[in-house]
C-alpha cells in the first residue's frame, strides 16, 4: 500500500492541476476530457518516478 502513496500523491496533484487549468481557461468539453484524463495520470507517474529515483528513499 505504502508504494501507491506517491503515485496517489501525484494524481491528486493533476487532478488539482486540470480543475484549475479548466476553470481558469473556461474550458468545456472535449479540451476539459483531455485535462481531466491526462493530467491526473502524467502528475502520477512524474511523482512517482522522482520519489523511485531519490536514493536515500527507504
Amino acid at each position: 500500500m505504502k508504494d501507491y502513496l506517491p503515485y496517489a500523491a501525484g494524481a491528486l496533484a493533476g487532478l488539482l492541476v486540470a480543475l484549475l487549468m479548466s476553470g481558469l481557461l473556461a474550458l468545456t468539453e472535449t479540451p476539459q476530457l483531455m485535462l481531466f484524463a491526462l493530467l491526473p495520470a502524467v502528475g502520477g507517474a512524474l511523482v512517482e518516478r522522482v520519489c523511485r529515483r531519490r536514493p536515500n528513499n527507504s
